[in-house]
């Protein structure tokens, strides 16, 4: 049984030319969903299923997701993503479905498919990239309405990324949500005689009810590993939590791979666990890994359960500008004018003949 990965629109297909280079990722079913073809070459064609819902002569949804909706539907209607369907019914769960939030065709089409994805007892795991808060207004716009349908549809977890910079330059933040899935997809752990984090235990943590984040962190001792973690705890493109975390149960799965990830495991991992969890009440999967590691300490970190995470207030009244005649009275001419009539007199050209097929206006007349 193969994982699916499904990736939408533009910063889908980007994000999908880093998962099918990735050595840790494969034997996994990637498929691409798009408005646009520029996305097929002969780098991704072998490795990418390519589904097309262009549906008239323009490419692209114009960062519309209704035109974006409606083009899925369409192409739903028509048979198109049965393949797709049977392919995800048949994949290990979850189905990870990844899409920016800001643009039309991905955050359009996501709501559309989870739902035809859930109705067929599917499993999902949404990863949604927002915008940069110094994005224009109408990508905070199109994140706000993904994530409310989103929610209407009752997804349990999901993960949240905001791009690093803004506009559609999504390398940074794609190159996270690749680890992101490495570890969740159980690719980052190794084989150990202690502690270990297996299938049935990421299930237990995929399934927890709430915001997902995992991420990677190295050093070279217990100190410069837990600052690492700390950091990319709050600086990376997944959303820190700050220091107050919702009244449910956080779930965690904490691995280390060190010469001495024994005894170097608690401390580690001891400053995070303060931050987010002093009363110790959170739920906990180890992975201890003891190898030499080229004298590096490498920790991985699945957090589970967390809130949704801010973001920009947006007015979602949407103010249409006036137009062009708002405003404007049109002019009274005096009577002597409006009864006037213009006529075009025939004009000679050229030789002096009449040639009606280059008559050239030159003066009216009133009568």
């Amino acid at each position: 049984m193969k994982n699916m990965i499904i990736c939408l629109g533009g910063a889908g297909n980007n994000c999908a030319r880093e998962i099918i280079t990735n050595d840790n990722l494969k034997n996994i079913d990637v498929y691409a969903i798009d408005s646009v073809t520029s996305n097929v070459d002969i780098d991704t064609v072998g490795s990418i299923k390519f589904i097309s819902i262009q549906s008239d002569e323009n490419d692209g949804s114009g960062r519309n997701r209704a035109r974006s909706q409606a083009m899925y539907e369409f192409h739903e209607s028509n048979g198109d993503f049965e393949e797709l369907y049977k392919a995800a019914k048949e994949a290990k769960a979850p189905v990870v479905i990844i899409t920016s939030a800001a643009g039309g065709t991905g955050s359009g089409s996501c709501v559309p498919l989870c739902k035809a994805l859930i109705d067929r007892g599917v499993k999902v795991l949404p990863i949604i990239i927002c915008p940069n808060k110094n994005d224009p207004m109408a990508f905070h716009l199109n994140t706000n309405d993904l994530l409310i349908e989103l929610g209407e549809l009752d997804i349990k977890t999901y993960s949240v990324f905001e791009n690093y910079k803004p506009g559609a330059d999504y390398a940074a933040t794609n190159k996270e949500i690749v680890t992101f899935i490495e570890i969740i997809l159980g690719r980052r752990y190794s084989k150990t005689s202690l502690d270990s984090i297996d299938d049935s235990d990421l299930n237990n943590i995929i399934e927890w009810p709430g915001r997902i984040m995992a991420f990677v962190a190295e050093g070279t001792s217990v100190e410069s590993t837990s600052r690492e973690i700390i950091r990319k705890a709050y600086s990376s493109s997944q959303p820190s939590w700050g220091d107050k975390i919702n009244d449910g149960t956080i779930m965690t799965a904490f691995s280390l791979k060190s010469m001495f990830a024994n005894t170097d495991h608690e401390p580690v991992f001891a400053e995070l666990r303060s931050r987010f969890d002093p009363n110790n009440v959170f739920d906990e999967y180890r992975n201890i890994v003891v190898d030499d590691n080229d004298g590096k300490m490498t920790a991985t970190v699945i957090i589970a359960g967390l809130p949704s995470p801010n973001t920009k207030d947006v007015d979602t009244e949407f103010k249409e500008t006036s137009g062009l005649g708002n405003g404007r009275k049109k002019s009274h001419r005096p009577s002597f004018i409006s009864s006037k009539k213009a006529t075009i007199s025939e004009v000679p050209v050229g030789d002096g003949s009449d040639a009606k097929a280059q008559q050239v206006i030159r003066k009216f007349k009133f009568e």
